[in-house]
C-alpha cells in the first residue's frame, strides 16, 4: 500500500487508547536464500519527509519467524533486512500477523528496494490495498480512453470503456464512503482522504475540488495540531497534493522572495509567494517551504529558515530533515565503526586504525567485481606506500559462512579487514550504495570525498592528488 500523509474525524477517539499498550507481532520473513537473522527497525517520525530513528532489532529464527515487541502506541516503521525494507503500519495492541517476502522486481542497490508487507488478520492496510486497486484499475481505463480518442478509433469501445470506468468510479465511492465513516482512528482515517485526494489528481479534479476535499477532511479538521500531521502517515502528504509545489506557479516572484528574506518580513515573504500564500498563517507558510526544502533545498530554503521562526514543530522537521541529508556525505564525521575482527573478536575501526586517513574498500563475498577490485586495491596500497593511510577491506556479509570467504581472500594477515555485516546503519552512516565502493575517511574521521573512483578505475590517482604531500 502506499504510505504518505492523510485525514480524521475520529481524533478524539483516538487519543486515550494508544497510549501505553505494547504489541507483540508475530510475523515471518521469506527471502531468497537463508533467512536474515536479524530485521533492523527505524520508527518513522515524520512519514512524508522519509525521517525516523534507529529502534531495537528483531531477531529472526532459522525458519524465518519472529516475535517483535513493538514500542507502545501507533506507530509506522520501516523494517529492513538489506536491501529490502518495508513500510510496516502498528497499531496498539496489534492482533494481525504480518508476512514479509521479497519485492516484486529484483533489487539493484544495497538499501531501500521495497519489499511487499502483507498482513494476515484485520488490518486497516486490506481495505486499503482494496481501494487502491480500484484507482490503478480506473487509470488504465482512463489512459486507455484518452489513447483511444486522440486516435479516433472504435467509438463503441471507447463507450465499453468509459461505462467500466464510471462502474469502477461508482465502486470506489461506495467502498471509500464506507472506510471512512468506520475508520476508528485518526491515522486510519487520514489515509483514508489520501487515497480520496489521490483519485481526485488522477481523474484531473479542478483546484477547487482538491481545496474543498482537504477542508472537508479529517485532516483538516479544526483541533489538528501541526505536530500531529507531520507525524501522520497520511496527513501531511494529503496537505502536498493539495498545496505543494508552490514554486511552480508562475505567480511566485523571485525577487521580491529574496528582498523579503533580506529584510526579514514574513509579510512581504508570503506575498512573494503569490495567490492564497499571503492570507495564510505562519504554520502555512512553514509547511510551504518544509516542501521545497524536500525537493529543492537551495540557497533560498535556507535563508528562509534561518531567517524567519517559523513553529516548533516545523523547525524540529526541518532541522532533522537538514541533519539526516548530511549523513553519508562529505563532511560527515563516521565516529567509531565496530566491527569482528578475523580472530572472532570484538574491535573497532578506531582501535585498528591508528593512522590519521583510513581508506576502505566496501565488498561482500560473491561478487566477482568485488574480487577483482580487492586484487588491485592492495596493489594500490602497494603502490603508495603510506604510512599515514589506514588500508580497510570492509565485509558487508549477511551471515559468518560469507565473511570467511571474504576473510580466505585475505592476501597478508597485514591487510586491516572487519566484519559489519548486513548492517543499515553503517551503510547509511559510510553512504554506500553498491558493493564494491570506496569510502575515504581524513584526519578528523570525516568522509573525506564523494564519489570515489574503484580501484581500477583511478583510485591511485584521485589519491595521490587528495592525501597530504
Amino acid at each position: 500500500m502506499h504510505m504518505g500523509c492523510g485525514a480524521a474525524i475520529c481524533a478524539t477517539l483516538l487519543m486515550g487508547t494508544t497510549a501505553v499498550s505494547q504489541s507483540t507481532i508475530e510475523g515471518t520473513v521469506q527471502l531468497e536464500g537463508a533467512a536474515p537473522s536479524i530485521i533492523h527497525v527505524k520508527r518513522v517520525d515524520y512519514p512524508a519527509l522519509q525521517l525516523g530513528t534507529w529502534q531495537e532489532e528483531i531477531l529472526v529464527d532459522e525458519e524465518g519467524g519472529f516475535r517483535w515487541n513493538a514500542p507502545a502506541g501507533e506507530g509506522l516503521f520501516e523494517l529492513v533486512a538489506p536491501p529490502w525494507s518495508w513500510m510496516v503500519w502498528v497499531r496498539p495492541e496489534e492482533m494481525a500477523t504480518l508476512h514479509l517476502p521479497a519485492g516484486a522486481t529484483t533489487a539493484r542497490r544495497l538499501l531501500g528496494s521495497p519489499g511487499m508487507a502483507t498482513w494476515t488478520g484485520e488490518h486497516p492496510t486490506q481495505w486499503m490495498d482494496s481501494l487502491v486497486n480500484l484507482q490503478r484499475r480506473a487509470n488504465r481505463l482512463r489512459a486507455e480512453s484518452l489513447v483511444l480518442r486522440r486516435s479516433g478509433i472504435n467509438v463503441g469501445q471507447r463507450d465499453s470503456l468509459s461505462q467500466l470506468n464510471a462502474e469502477l468510479e461508482a465502486a470506489f465511492e461506495s467502498r471509500w464512503q464506507d472506510a471512512v465513516d468506520g475508520c476508528a482512528s485518526t491515522w486510519e482515517c487520514d489515509l483514508a482522504w489520501q487515497i480520496k485526494l489521490n483519485e481526485a489528481l488522477a481523474s484531473a479534479q479542478p483546484k477547487a475540488r482538491l481545496d474543498s476535499l482537504w477542508n472537508a477532511s479529517s485532516m483538516a479538521a479544526p483541533h489538528r495540531t501541526w505536530a500531529s500531521r507531520l507525524s501522520s502517515p497520511g496527513a501531511y502528504s494529503g496537505w502536498l497534493a493539495v498545496r505543494g509545489s508552490w514554486w511552480l506557479e508562475r505567480q511566485v516572484d523571485w525577487n521580491k522572495l529574496n528582498e523579503a528574506v533580506f529584510t526579514a518580513n514574513i509579510d512581504s515573504l508570503a506575498a512573494a509567494m503569490g495567490g492564497r500564500w499571503k492570507d495564510v498563517e505562519r504554520s502555512e507558510l512553514a509547511a510551504a517551504w518544509l516542501d521545497k526544502a524536500m525537493d529543492q533545498p537551495d540557497a533560498l530554503v535556507r535563508s528562509v529558515w534561518e531567517t524567519f521562526a517559523f513553529p516548533a514543530p516545523f523547525v524540529t522537521a526541518y532541522e532533522a530533515l537538514r541533519d539526516f541529508r548530511k549523513i553519508g556525505q562529505q563532511g560527515y564525521a563516521i565516529g567509531d565503526l565496530p566491527w569482528t575482527l578475523p580472530n572472532g573478536e570484538l574491535g573497532s575501526i578506531e582501535e585498528q586504525c591508528q593512522q590519521p586517513w583510513t581508506v576502505i574498500l566496501a565488498l561482500k563475498n560473491g561478487s566477482g567485481l568485488a574480487a577483482r577490485e580487492r586484487e588491485v586495491f592492495t596493489q594500490v596500497a602497494e603502490n603508495l606506500d603510506r604510512r599515514d593511510v589506514c588500508w580497510v577491506v570492509l565485509s558487508l556479509d549477511e551471515n559468518q559462512e560469507n565473511w570467511r570467504r571474504t576473510l580466505s581472500g585475505r592476501r597478508t594477515l597485514d591487510e586491516t579487514v572487519g566484519w559489519v555485516g548486513n548492517n543499515p546503519r553503517v551503510m547509511e552512516n559510510l553512504g554506500l550504495a553498491v558493493v564494491p565502493q570506496v569510502i575515504v575517511l581524513n584526519e578528523d574521521g570525516q568522509i573525506a570525498a564523494g564519489n570515489m573512483p574503484l580501484p581500477s578505475e583511478g583510485l591511485q590517482r584521485r589519491l595521490q592528488a587528495m592525501l597530504p604531500r
